[in-house]
């Protein structure tokens, strides 16, 4: 059946298109430049000033984000350190360190409040605010200032100095506030841990900019990998939820567990506290004698039953040299390495100071260990609360914008579907995610490549679905291949015809996608393919070498290479026909043959090159996605050509001349015509391939081996038609002969049809296959052309005909 070019495209449309071409292109152009804003696209904002940039940089560059989290670090632990390490003989120089921190983490905030985006009263700022703040507390000034706290042992050295009933009452009262002071300082200092802990966020914080600074890299890097997935705004902003809400928790758990203490509400007396009441009452009950025995019993029993004495006075009294106490070697404790108590009647003032230094070291020791447990725990948190929801909902989310985001740039990209062995593939995502996967596939495989800019318009823009995206003008080889006696095989085979010819596509559409190739149409019996030029060649300079044979260097070699796998893939897939055991058992079919004798699976090939329109035809109703150009009507003629002139290959005169040198010697020119519609002569060619010079080994596993599973076309071939074994197997015509047939062609062209005719009734002939005779096609259609003038050439002959048969 010959393919019908009329009912493929329109030559009156597609010259319009033609005439249009530039045009379109230039709107097109235009188009492009305008950007317009897409699905995909990041919210555009102005551009930031430089010391916007700069400062930013400065705070979250590499170097910046380094020194601020061994800030961080310091302002965590340093005190502790100080109270593990250190005497008070240090502390100015820890009190200089941290406020060297605190001028750091308060140039950080005012950066990041001027400089960042959505930071400034946000969540962040305010933790951020409130961990600077509270480096105030670790300065000792500042911290016993705000606490109340004051020299107690000046204070008492003041006391001690009023003897021990006298002295003055304002300073007997400050002594006594002093005392007073102490067990408060130690209930403040636990929330000045708690606050501290605080900064813990920004060291959190710090960890995972610098994660995300390297993410960021590394996605860069790996920008081509398949396997790298962006995170979506979705996974950003649960990411940030639940790291806020893991915070918030933990934080929320430090400040309120303290409050289901006991000793939150109640201050349990112990004989430290009230052990000073019964030694002053003791004193007392023995009219103020210091050597009472029973004051001194009273006094043996308080300073035995305490541990960590080092200075005790009765009513002003300094009583510690009874008991060897060293209180001269504990004036330089720390506030927080002592507690004292303290007993006031009237105007005498007892009271009893005990060093908790090794205490206070071992709890410094425990607020590291409980730094770090928190930042552990905060770590885990969001990582195990944002674990479930990534695997499960933002995972699959992902991977599905990542497909769209794919699909948008290019269209034809293979999708994968994964399937799991375990119980979560049912899972509601993984049904959606591979049936995104299977739409995607669809479309790809229903549109094309033609339709590629199509599918790529629509899921980059946000807007409605638009099908009618403008044309664009392109170069390329097109070929047009159809089933011959497909009406007679129809009717026989009736629902069976599917079968037939999606097998015989199979081969096709495998050969040619194999050969760098797509296929565009399918029309019943007939197939348009298309080889598209590398991108980076323009269409014009391809046209124009064309015409013109100018074409060079690299550009030519690449033009080769696409123009010989077009002419191979035909080549291969006349084999595959014969090779197809599926196809050769229609050989089979009684029907079949008693209608078409010796039946076989035959098909015709046409090759064009030239510039088409390639894009959506038709409406919103029914869109195809194909080419408009006389150049794709030339290819359905030179099919429909192989009929008269009784060849399986027809091929222009401009593809042959953009063949490898190599393969252009294999080809045969077999006529020179004109066709409808234009006054331009064109040379036809053909390569000239007979099945029949194949033996099929039915015991050979090779032919019993289903099309689709086996071919030689997916091996890489420095030379395909001088390795390929489908190519040389089929290969017909030797030198001899295809000498001998130029002169013949060579005396048609020039007029001198007596010469012409002797030599080409001689190859008529002369070709043997399998040691019969064979008749050749090409020499029989000039023989009938020239016989119709008596052999003798029309007095306007200028060396071509018109070709008036489709």
């Amino acid at each position: 059946m010959a393919a019908p070019a009329s009912e493929m495209v329109s030559l009156d449309i597609a010259e319009k298109e033609a005439q249009n071409g530039d045009a379109g292109n230039k709107e097109e152009e235009e188009l492009e430049e305008k950007k317009a804003k897409t699905l995909f696209e990041e919210d555009t904002v102005d551009e930031e000033p430089a010391w916007k940039t700069a400062g930013l940089y400065l705070i979250d560059g590499p170097a910046g984000s380094s020194f601020m989290a061994l800030v961080t670090i310091w302002a965590l632990f340093g005190d502790d350190l100080r109270l593990i390490f250190t005497y008070d003989d240090v502390d100015e120089m820890f009190a200089g360190l941290t406020i060297a921190c605190l001028i750091f983490f308060s140039i950080e905030l005012g950066i990041a409040s001027v400089c960042k985006a959505d930071y400034f009263a946000g969540f962040y700022f305010w933790l951020d605010l409130v961990a600077t703040v509270s480096l105030l507390l670790d300065i000792p000034a500042i911290n016993e200032a705000i606490m109340g706290e004051e020299d107690e042992d000046s204070t008492a050295d003041d006391s001690g100095d009023s003897g021990g009933g006298g002295g003055d009452g304002a300073q007997q009262a400050k002594v006594a506030r002093a005392g007073r002071t102490s067990r408060a300082g130690t209930k403040a200092g636990r929330i000045v841990r708690l606050v501290r802990l605080i900064r813990i966020v920004k060291l959190y914080k710090s960890y995972m900019q610098r994660q995300e600074a390297i993410e960021a890299k590394e996605q860069e890097q790996t920008q081509d990998d398949e396997e790298e997935i962006a995170q979506s705004r979705v996974g950003q902003k649960l990411s940030d939820l639940t790291t806020r809400r893991v915070i918030l928790g933990v934080l929320l758990m430090l400040f309120m567990l303290p409050l289901f203490d006991l000793s939150s509400f109640f201050e349990p007396i112990s004989l430290v506290e009230g052990g000073l009441e019964l030694v002053v009452k003791a004193f007392e009950g023995v009219d103020g004698s210091y050597t009472d025995p029973a004051f001194t019993a009273a006094l043996d029993a308080y300073v035995d039953g305490t541990d960590g004495m080092y200075w005790i006075k009765v009513n002003g009294t300094d009583l510690s040299d009874r008991y060897d106490m060293e209180g001269s070697e504990f004036r330089s404790l720390r506030n927080s390495e002592f507690t004292k108590v303290d007993y006031q009647n009237g105007t005498d003032y007892s009271f009893a100071k005990f060093t908790i230094r090794e205490e206070s070291r071992f709890q410094a020791g425990l607020n590291i260990l409980k730094t770090i447990f928190i930042v552990i725990i905060l770590g885990l948190g969001a990582y195990f609360f944002s674990r479930d929801a990534n695997d499960l909902v933002l995972l699959p989310i992902e991977r599905m914008i990542k497909r769209v985001k794919d699909m948008a740039e290019n269209p034809l990209k293979k999708q994968e579907m994964k399937t799991d062995d375990g119980g979560d593939q049912q899972m509601e995502t993984k049904i959606l995610e591979n049936a995104f996967s299977k739409i995607c596939s669809l479309m790809a495989v229903g549109f094309g490549e033609a339709g590629a800019e199509i599918i790529a318009e629509n899921m980059k823009s946000g807007g409605e679905l638009d099908p009618m995206v403008p044309g664009k003008k392109m170069a390329a080889i097109f070929g047009f291949c159809d089933i011959r006696n497909f009406t007679d095989a129809t009717e026989i085979l009736q629902e069976g015809v599917m079968e037939f010819v999606n097998s015989i596509a199979q081969i096709v559409h495998m050969e040619v996608s194999l050969h760098g190739g797509s296929a565009n149409k399918n029309i019943g019996d007939a197939f348009l393919l298309v080889w598209k030029f590398p991108p980076h060649i323009n269409a014009q300079e391809i046209l124009h070498g064309v015409k013109n044979n100018s074409l060079k260097g690299d550009t030519m070699k690449e033009v080769n290479q696409v123009s010989d796998k077009a002419l191979a893939t035909f080549v291969v897939t006349i084999a595959m026909l014969k090779k197809s055991a599926r196809l050769r058992a229609y050989g089979k079919n009684e029907a079949l043959c008693q209608r078409m004798p010796n039946y076989r699976v035959k098909m015709g090939f046409g090759l064009h090159v030239g510039w088409a329109i390639e894009g959506a035809i038709g409406s919103e109703y029914k869109v195809d996605a194909s080419y408009l150009s006389p150049n794709v009507n030339m290819a359905a003629r030179l099919e429909a050509a192989t009929k008269q002139f009784g060849v399986p290959i027809l091929i222009s005169e401009d593809l042959v001349n953009i063949l490898s040198k190599g393969v252009r010697q294999r080809t045969r020119q077999i006529d020179r015509v004109t066709v409808k519609g234009s006054n331009q002569p064109m040379g036809l060619s053909t390569y000239d391939v007979d099945d029949d010079l194949m033996v099929i080994d039915l015991d050979n596993a090779e032919y019993e081996k289903p099309p689709e599973n086996f071919t030689h076309s997916d091996h890489e071939y420095k030379d395909e038609f001088a390795e390929h074994p489908d190519i040389v197997n089929t290969r017909a015509g030797e030198p001899e002969f295809l000498a001998k047939f130029g002169e013949g062609f060579e005396a048609y062209s020039r007029g001198d049809w007596k010469a012409a005719h002797d030599i080409l009734r001689a190859t008529l002939t002369s070709r043997m296959i399998n040691g019969k005779p064979v008749r050749d096609g090409p020499s029989d259609t000039l023989l009938r052309v020239m016989e119709e003038y008596d052999f003798k050439a029309p007095p306007d002959w200028r060396g071509f005909r018109e070709l008036t048969e489709k």
